[in-house]
């Protein structure tokens, strides 16, 4: 009788247990929450240039040398290094005491060659009175007309010393003709000059270039006459240069060539100034995402895209370089995909959102 009783038990034990175990536990789900009306973007495929970023030093494009046309002792010089020179602003002062001096011998000598000719010509007048009655002979005649040459001769040379002296005067003062910028002194006040020697070295203002050097395997998409934007150190707007010279040497250490990129004049540049030029190599296909669509979530950065049925889901993404109001997508959400603008930082996963109109 207790046998039977026992295995009623452990039957109904059995068959309560196998009841348990059909039973599948329900899990509790999250409800969407609906949110306002947002704005919708798309992840797209555009052409964009290909911009290569490169760095220069600003340079003149044209260099002066203030030197001496006459030998002589450096009275002054007023100008430092640094300086912004204008045109018709003296630079050097010579000592022209010798050029003076110079010229009041040729006077004397201009004046000897005168009074030279002067009794020649007489000479010849008389002669040539003498030679009508037979008194004088032919070769007398001829001796006094080549003396008078000589005289003329000498006389249209001192003449022209006398100018070149003269000429002379116009250089013991150095005067500038254009706006510069005194990038070397070479001599000081005191200083002996000979003709033809460097006082000053300057860099003309009005024409400015940034000096830039680009991989050899990119000269060949640079041309000439292209235009480029260049921002000067810290400016945030870019200058409107153009490329006026692509110099195909190539240096075999660096293996870059030199372009030359023409800057606008009158606007407070000057050579020595660091600038970045963004030079356009042509266009390329990308998708891209827009910068408004794209937050931080606990540390990733990320997209809400979203589904037909209105909810959203965030998606982590990689990006790359940013053009304008979009980024580069590399990885995370596939094209054409629907993604919210500006999303609210309340909205989560599986919010529910409508479009705005």
């Amino acid at each position: 009788m207790s046998q039977h009783y026992f295995l009623t038990f452990t039957f109904l034990v059995m068959m309560l247990t196998a009841c348990q175990g059909d039973q599948q536990p329900s899990l509790p789900t999250k409800p969407a929450v609906n949110i306002d009306e947002v704005l919708i973007g798309q992840i797209e495929e555009h052409s964009y240039p290909v911009i290569y970023s490169v760095p220069g030093t600003i340079v003149a494009k044209e260099q002066l040398q203030i030197a001496s046309r006459i030998s002589g002792f450096i009275n002054q010089i007023n100008v430092e290094e640094g300086d912004i020179v204008e045109p018709g602003m003296m630079l050097v002062e010579l000592d022209g005491s010798q050029v003076e001096a110079s010229i009041r011998g040729v006077k004397a000598i201009i004046g000897a060659a005168q009074a030279e000719l002067q009794n020649a010509e007489e000479d010849v007048t008389r002669y040539r009175a003498l030679s009508k009655t037979q008194f004088l002979a032919e070769d007398q005649l001829r001796d006094t007309v080549v003396k008078q040459i000589r005289a003329e001769a000498a006389l249209t040379q001192a003449q022209a010393e006398l100018e070149a002296k003269q000429n002379d005067l116009r250089y013991i003062n150095l005067i500038s003709s254009v706006r510069a910028l005194v990038r070397e002194r070479l001599r000081a006040p005191g200083d002996l000059v000979s003709t033809g020697e460097p006082i000053l070295r300057l860099d003309v203002l009005n024409a400015l270039a940034l000096e830039a050097y680009i991989p050899a395997s990119q000269m060949g998409r640079v041309s000439k006459g292209q235009e480029v934007d260049v921002f000067v150190q810290t400016d945030s707007l870019p200058l409107e240069g153009k490329v006026t010279r692509i110099v195909r040497s190539v240096d075999k250490v660096t293996r870059s060539g030199k372009v030359w990129i023409t800057l606008p004049n009158d606007l407070g540049l000057f050579p020595g100034q660091f600038a970045r030029a963004q030079i356009q190599l042509g266009q390329q296909m990308m998708t891209v995402v827009p910068v408004s669509a794209i937050v931080e979530r606990a540390g990733i950065e990320g997209v809400f895209v979203i589904a037909d049925n209105g909810l959203v889901r965030f998606r982590s993404i990689r990006a790359g370089k940013l053009w304008q109001d979009s980024r580069e997508l590399l990885a995370g959400v596939e094209l054409g995909q629907s993604v919210v603008l500006n999303p609210q930082a309340r909205l989560q996963d599986e919010d529910r959102v409508k479009r705005q109109q």
